[in-house]
């Protein structure tokens, strides 16, 4: 056999072994059919009767000192993945962001510098201006918040976070003049999306515990 093919052989086995052996039961489970299960053994003392040794706890960080070997990051790190394979190199999984549970606070904190744009009529106003276009980018990369969030500036129902009504027509066409690429009527069409779900502008407060 090829010494590739015996490489990827070995880590296939490797982590067939890693995802299998999780589920074996134990030899003493086994040996009982299942019927019975006896009680973990308590840690052993250490040698200075101070503190109890972990067995697991030390294979554990003798894995971390194994080199990887120089292979691509498939699999992704504990605690996504049950183990770390030794010389199998993983990847770090960063978990999601929370989801976004009300829009007032960041329309509040984003949207000031687009409210003349956004409230008036006047011909001398024809785009919205550069601080209103750069205050559009955080309603997609701040986690607090969601561009989702402007389809209440759309739909009027921002409250009073605005000195006037909105100008619809503004409001639907000021992603396409930021440079978005969203059009005045993919605007429209989003914030009225059933599929969409829109956080509310405030949070829906808890309901409150029973007492038993």
């Amino acid at each position: 056999m090829a010494p590739s093919n015996k490489c990827t052989l070995a880590i296939a086995l490797l982590v067939a072994f890693a995802v299998v052996a999780p589920l074996l039961p134990s030899s003493a489970a086994a040996r009982d059919g299942g019927a019975a299960k006896k009680a973990a053994p308590a840690p052993a003392p250490s040698a200075s009767g101070d503190a109890p040794l972990h067995p697991m706890g030390l294979i554990d960080d003798i894995i971390g000192l194994i080199p990887d070997l120089p292979l691509p990051r498939i699999l992704p790190c504990p605690p996504v993945f049950p183990i770390k394979i030794p010389f199998i190199p993983c990847h770090n999984v960063t978990p999601p962001p929370p989801p976004v549970t009300e829009c007032r606070p960041g329309l509040a904190k984003y949207m000031p510098p687009c409210a003349r744009f956004l409230t008036s009529d006047d011909s001398s106003v024809p785009s919205p201006p550069s601080k209103c276009c750069h205050v559009i980018k955080p309603f997609f990369e701040d986690g607090s918040t969601s561009p989702l969030c402007l389809c209440h500036v759309v739909n009027g129902d921002a409250g009073n976070l605005l000195p006037a009504p909105v100008n619809h027509t503004r409001a639907t066409s000021l992603l396409e003049q930021c440079g978005y690429g969203f059009t005045s009527d993919n605007v429209t069409d989003i914030c009225a999306n059933r599929d969409f779900i829109i956080p509310p502008m405030d949070a829906v407060p808890s309901p409150p515990q029973r007492r038993h």
